[in-house]
């Protein structure tokens, strides 16, 4: 019982932080499903019992499309995370369960501001990787890492 109280007050606390992000408010929106795993990914479309041609992630098509697989295991999104990284000058190790990937975004010795900023682009990437993955199923779009992160520091910084 004292697991589920602190679990519970863990995800308040992200969700807290999560709304103070001044993304965009769709980003915001699509970042708040992802922690929820509430968005229409193959694996949650099937426990829906809605058929789908293939479980595979779209990105890659090598694993089955998850939640967790899609924003933090493809090794797509893995690539696109990356390069994100690279563009802020850090190294990362991130976790692959959303509310932890999340909550690995506040830098202990960091302002207020600066962590604010962090779940901006967490936020802006999760949002990203989701419009580019319904872009490739809907539109017949290509996967392309380098346009979904050019996509993320124009909108992590307007």
């Amino acid at each position: 019982m004292i697991e589920l109280n602190c679990h519970l007050q863990n995800y308040a606390i992200v969700f807290k932080q999560l709304w103070r992000c001044k993304a965009l408010p769709s980003a915001l929106v699509t970042a708040g499903r992802v922690l929820e795993n509430k968005l229409a990914t193959r694996v949650n479309l099937e426990k829906r019992g809605i058929a789908v041609e293939s479980p595979l992630c779209s990105l890659c098509r090598v694993e089955v499309e998850s939640n967790n697989h899609l924003f933090f295991e493809c090794i797509f999104a893995w690539l696109v995370w990356s390069r994100c990284f690279a563009w802020l000058g850090v190294q990362f190790v991130s976790h692959n369960d959303p509310l932890l990937n999340f909550s690995q975004f506040r830098l202990c010795n960091a302002s207020a501001l600066a962590n604010e900023m962090w779940g901006v682009i967490w936020t802006t990437v999760v949002s990203e990787l989701w419009k580019h993955r319904n872009n490739v199923i809907f539109n017949g779009g290509v996967v392309d890492g380098l346009e979904v992160v050019v996509l993320v520091q124009v909108k992590a910084w307007s």
